[in-house]
Order: structure tokens, then C-alpha cells, then sequence
């Protein structure tokens, strides 16, 4: 079966294919289009799947798309926090913050109704178009998170948490995942959302939520979370299997703290409730079920210190997290379920390897940017040996190569390269780039180093790929590459393996055998606030912008005017 999956239009619109149970092509709408965090229909990046599948409208047996009709989601959404503002007036807490909470939930309904509506007529009108109208399929919102992850984690059984900020009338869910499929046991209602709680703390500290929050994390670090945690644990009723959020839309509240404390501080009491809340939760589940392996989506999980954490719950042997974790990932997901269903018990998850679904460039195309741009260079065979011996003399090398990442995160092909040993890299290449970051750059490291460098990875090998989750470091490599290990002594690795991405891996064995350190610096290749560059112009125009010291595109290598200095 050929699905063509759309995610959210909200947001980071996204689609992808799943031919046979598995995602073969998939693209972020915002690559194209040069619109960070894309919301709408993605033409683009539907043309980009048909056109690298070969197929044609005719030859896709179903669209799944992760959200039911406008007005059933209208109805769920003014019912759920009718019913919630109700039972909000009874429970502790200030005046005050109740009559923020219930001001904020008039505003979200009119806006997500308003959102909705629009959503579904573009969603329709466009499929009508393409002649594809009659084939969609909905799903609803966190089964199609539930589902990209169990289906892509290669695991029999598994315990399944998402947890996002709002998706049909839940910010949460648990289900288990087996041989007969996803089964839910448990719902988190809206407005009890995680992602809205993280939300508010990035905008109070004066950053864009849905869009920041992982500034907050790395800020965090910095703080000192005993200052506020009681103040802020206390706006949760923990019990058992489930919580409840007292007056979750009082934005105004986080405001208010952000007036009298550091914001360190407040990032530390976010982040250490948002771990303690998850962990608590999880961890009923896992015990109720005993279940030993655990994956996750939805915005939050984009969190990789909690993901951290809830794979150091006791009885936890494997974890693992969807690389598309927010919504960009429910277009997969939603296909995946559809094809899930449409087998009849007979679904297997599978192991998902890697996550260059996207466009790729051939010589020719490079060449014709490359001339355009009126740029000399050097074509280079066995570029990656040269790369490593530039990256060991302490150059900045923008790596261009290969099909684009899925989701997020570079992952070698879409990315800036650096040796880890000088920790003012994160300084002066941010301000380069236009960035401000808390969180050191990420290492990418030799899959079969590991150990050498992290502690606790067993388990997580296969989540830590994709650069999802956070590891203590060991001595070596807080002596060796301090430029990736933050000021708590972790770090976010991308393993890499060597089938998976045999240039990549060439590049960090070589410059490994230069310097004996197996891992180097990986950020994303873009500039601050612009998507990952897709295209061979997105990479030149990023490079010059950047004023980076060398390009690597394709078998090119272009040199920069500070390659010199």
C-alpha cells in the first residue's frame, strides 16, 4: 500500500509516504518554502514525494491525516474545558490565577475553532485538487503520535507516552503497544498539558513558544531548581497513574515569577517539575504493566533531559523516541496506523534505521548552483578524508551531502562541522550563525565509542542515533571535546554507524585517526531562525551568510574568506 501522510497543517506541515508499513519519502513543508515552522497545506513537499516515489495521485490508496473533522474537534474542545473551568472553580488555588485560566480557555476556543475550521477547508480543497479527496482518512491526534513511535522502534511490547500541549481534546496519553496493536489505558485530558506548561515558562522568559523550549533546557542548567520548585510542583495534583494541571492557561503566572526571580532559576523549577510530574507518571505504568521498554512522542518529548530521565526510571531497559517527535511526525504516524489497521492484525513495528527521506543533489545540480554563484572550488575525490584533516587543524567545514534529514535534527548531511575541544566554539560560531543558545553544540560520535564517551547508553543506542536524548559523559570526553558537554555534564549525541551513513562516518574515522577523539561538533546548517538548508542555493546562500570557512557540497569543497585567517 502507497499512504501519503499530511501532519498537522497547524504547524510544521509535513508529509511523508509509507509504502509496505514503512516511511520511504518525507519532507517538512518549511525546507521549501524557507518559512520556519511552516503552517498549511504542504504543496511542496507532497510534489517532492510524488516526484522521488514516481507515483502519480492515482497510485495512492489513502491519505491519513491526524485531526478529525473541524467541527467534531470544535465540539471536543468547548466541551472539554466547559466541564474543566466547572471543576476549576473548586480546586486550591488563588482567585486570581482561576479567573486568568478561565479568560485564557475563552481565547483558545475561539482561536483553535477558528484554527480548525480554516485547517479542514484547506486540507479538503487541496486534496480535491489533487484528486485525493475521496481517499482521506483521519486519525485522531495522539494515536498517530502513539503510532509513530511503537511502529518505528523495532520493539514487540512496549509502553507508549505522548505528551504534547493540545490534540483532540488530550495534551497526553499512555497506551500499550503489542503484537495485536496500540491499545490506550490511559487519557490526559486538555488543559492538563505538559506543552502548555513548558510553553509559558518560554514565554516568560522572553522566548518564542513552541519554538524555544529548548533554550529553557539548556538554561536550566544554570539555575538552581530548590529556589521554586515547591512553588511551581504545587500547581499539580499527582496521583497514582494520572495529574491534574490547577489552572494550566493562567499564562499570567509565569509572568509573575518571571518579575521577582532569576530566570535560571525558574528554568531549573520547569524543568526539574516537568521531569518529576513525567517520571512519577511513567513509572505507575510501567510497574501496572510491567513493561521494561518505553518510546515516546509529541512535542515534549523534544526534551531530551527528560527523555533522560524516564530512560533512568528502574526496570527501563530500551527507549526510544520518534525523530519527528512533535507534529511534524503525526503525518507519519497517522499513515503507519492506517496501514496498521488495514492489515488486520498482522502489523509488525520495524526498526527505523535512518531518516533521509528527503531531497538529494547530483553533481550536476551542484555544479550549475556552484557556477551561478559565480563560486570557485575544488572537486575533491574522497572528500571526507580531507574534510576530517581540516576539522583536526581547527576548521569549520558546512556539510552538504546526500538525501535531507527527516524531522529536527541534522544529522550529518544538513550540518556544521567542528572539533570539540575548544568550548568557545559555542560563543563565536552562534554569533556567526545569528543563534543564542544555552545548550552546547551536539557531538556526533562513532557508534562503536559510545561507552568511551557516555555513560548509561545501553538500551538507548538506537534512540541515541537521532540525537534525542541526553547522556551523562565520562572524563574522557569532558577532557577530550568540552565543546559538546554542557555545564551539567551531559551531552546529546548523534551515534553514528557506518552502514547507516558510511560518509559521515568516514569523516569522524578519519579525523578519529588523526586525533584519536572519535567525535566532533554537529550543528544544524542554517541560520538562526531560517529552516535547515534543502537545496544547493539554501546551502550557498547559509555559507556565505554564515561566513563559514569551507562548504563541502557534494564532492565540492569551497573555500571561505576567513579560511585563511
Amino acid at each position: 500500500m502507497n499512504i501519503l501522510g499530511i501532519s498537522s497543517l497547524d504547524a510544521d506541515a509535513t508529509a511523508a509516504l509509507v509504502q509496505d508499513g514503512r516511511i520511504t519519502y518525507s519532507a517538512g513543508e518549511e525546507r521549501f518554502s524557507r518559512v520556519k515552522q511552516h503552517a498549511g497545506f504542504p504543496h511542496e513537499s507532497i510534489g517532492f514525494i510524488l516526484a522521488a516515489s514516481g507515483l502519480s495521485p492515482r497510485d495512492i490508496d489513502a491519505v491519513a491525516y491526524p485531526f478529525f473533522p473541524w467541527r467534531r474537534e470544535a465540539f471536543m474542545i468547548s466541551r472539554g474545558l466547559l466541564i474543566n473551568n466547572l471543576s476549576n472553580l473548586f480546586k486550591p488555588g488563588s482567585a486570581r490565577s482561576k479567573f486568568f485560566h478561565l479568560a485564557y480557555s475563552g481565547r483558545f476556543v475561539m482561536t483553535s475553532v477558528a484554527d480548525h475550521r480554516r485547517y479542514h477547508r484547506e486540507l479538503t480543497t487541496e486534496l480535491g485538487r489533487l484528486g485525493l479527496a475521496g481517499k482521506l482518512r483521519r486519525v485522531e491526534h495522539h494515536l498517530a503520535h502513539a503510532a509513530s513511535a511503537f511502529y518505528t522502534s523495532g520493539l514487540e511490547r512496549a509502553l507508549i507516552v505522548t505528551l504534547d500541549a493540545y490534540g483532540s481534546d488530550l495534551a497526553g496519553s499512555i497506551s500499550l503497544g503489542s503484537p495485536e496493536g496500540i491499545e490506550r489505558v490511559h487519557d490526559i485530558k486538555f488543559p492538563h498539558s505538559l506543552g502548555n506548561f513548558y510553553s509559558q515558562v518560554t514565554e516568560a522568559l522572553g522566548f518564542k513558544p513552541t519554538r524555544h523550549e529548548g533554550k529553557i533546557v539548556g538554561l536550566a542548567a544554570f539555575g538552581d531548581p530548590a529556589v521554586l520548585f515547591d512553588e511551581v510542583y504545587n500547581r499539580f495534583r499527582c496521583t497514582p497513574g494520572g495529574f491534574t494541571y490547577i489552572s494550566g492557561l493562567d499564562v499570567q503566572y509565569c509572568r509573575r515569577l518571571a518579575k521577582t526571580y532569576q530566570r535560571e532559576d525558574i528554568a531549573a523549577a520547569y524543568q526539574a517539575v516537568l521531569e518529576r510530574v513525567v517520571v512519577d507518571l511513567v513509572s505507575s505504568y510501567l510497574q501496572r504493566y510491567q513493561m521494561e521498554n518505553v518510546v515516546l512522542a509529541g512535542g515534549v518529548t523534544a526534551n531530551v533531559k527528560l527523555n533522560q530521565r524516564v530512560f533512568e526510571i528502574p526496570g527501563v531497559r530500551n527507549i526510544f523516541i520518534h525523530p519527528n517527535m512533535g507534529d511534524g511526525g503525526t503525518g507519519a504516524g497517522a499513515a503507519l496506523e492506517c496501514a496498521a489497521s488495514a492489515a488486520n492484525g498482522e502489523f509488525k513495528p520495524y526498526r527505523l534505521e535512518n531518516v533521509y527521506f528527503g531531497p538529494s543533489f547530483g553533481d550536476e545540480e551542484i555544479e550549475t548552483e556552484l557556477e551561478r554563484g559565480g563560486i570557485n572550488c575544488e572537486r575533491v575525490d574522497g572528500i571526507e578524508k580531507r574534510i576530517a584533516e581540516l576539522l583536526a587543524s581547527g576548521k569549520v567545514v558546512a556539510r552538504f551531502d546526500g538525501a535531507m534529514e527527516y524531522g529536527p535534527r541534522a544529522l550529518g548531511n544538513r550540518s556544521v562541522l567542528y572539533h570539540a575541544k575548544d568550548p568557545s566554539v559555542n560563543g563565536w560560531l552562534n554569533k556567526r550563525l545569528g543563534r543564542t543558545e544555552f545548550m552546547p553544540f551536539a557531538p556526533a560520535t562513532l557508534y562503536e565509542e559510545a561507552s568511551r564517551c557516555y555513560r548509561g547508553v545501553e538500551g538507548a543506542e538506537h534512540a541515541a542515533t537521532f540525537m534525542t536524548i541526553t547522556f551523562d559523559c565520562t572524563e574522557f570526553m569532558k577532557r577530550e571535546s568540552p565543546a559538546a558537554v554542557h555545564v551539567d555534564g551531559t551531552a546529546r549525541p548523534q551515534l553514528v554507524r557506518k552502514d547507516i551513513n558510511p560518509g559521515f562516518y568516514e569523516i569522524i574515522s578519519e579525523y578519529h585517526k588523526i586525533t584519536g577523539i572519535p567525535s566532533i561538533i554537529n550543528t544544524s546548517f542554517n541560520m538562526h531562525e531560517e529552516p535547515i538548508v534543502c537545496t544547493p542555493a539554501d546551502a550557498i546562500r547559509a555559507f556565505r551568510l554564515g561566513k563559514l570557512e569551507y562548504l563541502a557540497i557534494g564532492n565540492y569543497l569551497v573555500k571561505g574568506p576567513g579560511a585563511d585567517a
